[in-house]
């Protein structure tokens, strides 16, 4: 059927309304005339794929990546990135409207940079004793040359991997990051490359490729520097939620008392103590512990809760035992919101007001969200 596709939503399709009900189509954009075919019928919606552009939107651009017909790892690069940042803020509010009936019509702030060669971390799939991305929607391994999202030194580092896969066995996973020099872990073993160390407004931070680290390199100081005027001047006492290896505990523990961060990779907890001792930030405490556990067993009464969970969120029953805490404000840096609207919800029933929402662009060119809310008792 021809169909015209009215807007974008989370998870990267457009959408477009028929008489046969709603339908989702990846790599279209808004104002798209398209000719589709359906694949996938459900309930309430459908899902189709595009046959050929009848007319095309004037938010399209040509895709410059080589990788985005064979891997399908930028859903959006062939949408203008201005007009990327326009549809997520749009998608940002439609999702907090969708999923946590939060109606949020204050301003949000974004945060961008270059839409390309941006990215310090990765993680490679190997065929064939090749390096490549896993192709979109299947478990198929698509051998790569080169990525528009990777820094020039991760693209450098491929030929490199795949001479260095001849020295093991079997390798499925290959961890890289780069700041800017390389280091990699092949299924979790050491490749002897030392980590690299970045960096960031005043602090030095230690790069493993298997403890999470910020991705987006142009973005890293604006990043830090929001959540640090979200959480405010003069904290005492901060409890960190998911705080990796700390890249936001550091900075915050110079402004406390004390900061106790929870983590549960024993990795990150290594490297967080890592980056307080070369930072000489002494009043940071990193605990290997489930974040929920750790709660539980907690008695603890801080002024600032920062978290920072992964894609799924914390948790509806984490996010009740957090909002019964009081804690007079709480910084929440998401990077689904989908997962965090439901979340907030929470929060604001019991008595906590939604102050600021600031959206920071980590991965242009995908339908990613990533953003940072600050909380207060109202």
């Amino acid at each position: 059927m021809q169909v015209t596709i009215e807007k974008m939503v989370y998870g990267g399709a457009g959408l477009a309304r028929t008489d046969q009900g709603v339908l989702f189509v990846p790599r279209t954009a808004p104002g798209d005339v398209v000719e589709v075919e359906i694949h996938d019928r459900k309930k309430d919606y459908s899902s189709a794929h595009v046959t050929s552009i009848i007319q095309s939107s004037p938010d399209r651009q040509i895709p410059v990546c080589p990788n985005y017909e064979t891997a399908g790892c930028c859903h959006w690069q062939h949408i203008r990135y201005d007009r990327q940042l326009q549809i997520k803020e749009a998608v940002l509010r439609e999702t907090l409207q969708r999923a946590g009936r939060i109606a949020w019509e204050g301003p949000i702030r974004i945060i961008s940079g270059p839409d390309r060669n941006y990215r310090l971390r990765a993680t490679f799939h190997v065929r064939d004793r090749r390096v490549g991305f896993v192709r979109e929607r299947s478990n198929t391994v698509v051998p790569i040359q080169e990525c528009s999202s990777l820094v020039p030194e991760l693209n450098a580092f491929i030929p490199e991997a795949n001479r260095l896969l001849a020295s093991f066995d079997t390798v499925e996973e290959i961890r890289a990051v780069s700041g800017p020099a390389v280091a990699a872990t092949f299924d979790g073993r050491s490749s002897g490359m030392e980590n690299p160390r970045i960096r960031v407004n005043d602090f030095v931070f230690d790069m493993h490729p298997d403890a999470f680290f910020q991705s987006n390199r142009f973005l890293l100081e604006p990043f830090m520097n929001e959540v640090l005027d979200q959480a405010g001047a003069a904290p005492k006492y901060v409890l960190d939620l998911f705080c990796g290896s700390g890249f936001f505990s550091i900075p915050i523990a110079k402004r406390a008392i004390e900061l106790l961060g929870v983590e549960s990779s024993r990795i990150a907890v290594r490297e967080g103590r890592l980056n307080a001792d070369l930072n000489e930030i002494e009043n940071v405490q990193f605990v290997e512990r489930e974040v929920e556990t750790a709660l539980k067993d907690a008695d603890v009464k801080p002024d600032l809760l920062l978290l920072n969970p992964p894609r799924t969120g914390c948790g509806k029953q984490t996010a009740q035992i957090i909002a019964k805490m009081m804690v007079p404000r709480i910084v929440y840096v998401s990077c689904n919101p989908s997962t965090f609207a439901p979340e907030a919800t929470v929060f604001l029933k019991e008595g906590y007001k939604l102050e600021r929402v600031t959206m920071i662009d980590q991965f242009p060119n995908t339908y990613h969200i990533e953003m940072i809310a600050a909380f207060s008792l109202a």
